[in-house]
């Protein structure tokens, strides 16, 4: 308040030490006390209280800096993240024509995977969400698995299919997310700088899936069982994989685990 913090008093005369002192004269400037032989003021007094205050938050934010890191500082492409992307609110078959999602059932995870899409001879049991790769300071996730599948045809749904495989990534966007597509051809072969089958299980999942991406010849490419990126995929049910693109300068208190029990980077809201 202005006036050097006014006084409130309830009563217009108050007697300190034996002095009177008017309504008038008491502001915080106006009224002192005796401290170690010393004359001190109390707006002396509530600025050293409120300069002690300051300085207490100032450590406080300096050890959020300490308890808190950004993701982008701390993680390396493979590791698992605790995201959470829901869970479905109905239930699908697997696709059997073009344009079709499925595979799933209401009530599971989006972050866990359908074990197979094509044949139950080609299964995977990867689940969770893994960092893909780190640009400026985003960290960009991929499904570990496949969390449902898709349909793709020939004759010339290839464009269709990209579209409709990139817009379904949305759905698994949350309040971390800044944008979200499907993986693509680009993205698939930085994982091992590769086509050629892999024992990286970022690349392999055990079981085919889909790219978002044209072929070059009217179909897409896709990832097979072994690890191996081909063209020329077309009428399969497969799996697909979104990508999620986190919101810059999100923070990690460091390694939790996720739903599966997953060693996984916890994520803060910066």
């Amino acid at each position: 308040m202005g006036g050097g913090y006014l006084l409130i008093i309830l009563v217009l005369l108050v007697v300190t030490n034996g002095i009177t002192y008017g309504a008038s004269q008491l502001t915080s400037d106006g009224v002192s006390y005796q401290k170690n032989g010393e004359t001190i003021t109390v707006k002396q007094a509530l600025d050293e209280l409120i300069t002690k205050s300051s300085k207490v938050d100032d450590l406080e934010e300096h050890a959020k800096v300490y308890k808190y890191a950004y993701l982008a500082d701390a993680v390396k492409v493979g590791d698992y993240v605790d995201y959470n992307a829901g869970e479905w609110k109905e239930s699908a078959s697997k696709p059997i024509k073009q344009g079709e999602f499925g595979g799933y059932a209401n009530g599971q995870s989006k972050n866990n995977s359908v074990e197979w899409c094509n044949s139950d001879s080609y299964k995977t049991q990867l689940k969770g969400w893994r960092v893909l790769k780190v640009v400026s300071n985003q960290v960009y996730l991929v499904h570990a698995g496949q969390p449902e599948c898709y349909y793709h045809a020939g004759g010339g749904y290839s464009e269709a299919s990209v579209k409709a495989l990139n817009d379904r990534a949305n759905e698994y966007k949350n309040e971390y997310a800044d944008s979200a597509h499907a993986l693509n051809y680009e993205e698939a072969k930085a994982i091992t700088g590769s086509t050629s089958s892999t024992t990286d299980d970022l690349q392999k999942t055990g079981d085919y899936y889909w790219l978002a991406t044209i072929d070059g010849n009217t179909n897409l490419y896709g990832v097979g069982f072994t690890g191996n990126i081909y063209g020329g995929g077309n009428n399969y049910s497969w799996g697909f994989r979104p990508v999620i693109v986190l919101k810059s300068k999100i923070l990690t208190t460091g390694k939790g685990t996720d739903e599966f029990g997953q060693p996984a980077w916890t994520l803060i809201a910066p």
